[in-house]
């Protein structure tokens, strides 16, 4: 992968985490209203699966490098994992401090099990790419 592409990577990293801040800080009345259960889950809690889905997998676009072969490769996915874990954990508390927002344990494992999902998804694509060579 050229440099151009680990810039557009690390781009686009960065404006999802402003995106995702900015989500999790913003006012509930400045929320859109959408429907309260979708495939009988709560609405909140399938958007905070969504909301983290991404960050392992590009977390790990921005960072991975083909060259740090596959355990290396697998290491640094498992600590941006545990990294975006405790950045979910994070907005949660933060949230409970704001006054308008409020601390759900129940979002956080949505966070989690978004990030999990991400992050087996992207270790079954490091490994793909690893036996392809």
């Amino acid at each position: 992968m050229n440099w151009i592409n680990k810039r557009i990577y690390i781009a686009a990293f960065i404006i999802y985490l402003i995106a995702v801040f900015v989500l999790c800080f913003i006012k509930g009345e400045n929320l859109p209203e959408v429907e309260k259960f979708i495939f009988g889950l709560p609405m909140d809690k399938v958007a905070h699966f969504i909301m983290f889905l991404p960050f392992p997998i590009l977390a790990s676009m921005s960072i991975i490098r083909k060259e740090h072969g596959i355990g290396r490769s697998l290491l640094v996915l498992a600590i941006l994992t545990i990294t975006g874990s405790g950045i979910a954990y994070g907005t949660e508390v933060i949230q409970a401090h704001t006054g308008y927002r409020a601390y759900e344990i129940a979002d956080f494992m949505a966070d989690a099990a978004g990030i999990c999902i991400g992050c087996v998804a992207t270790a079954a694509y490091i490994i793909i790419q690893n036996y392809r060579k």
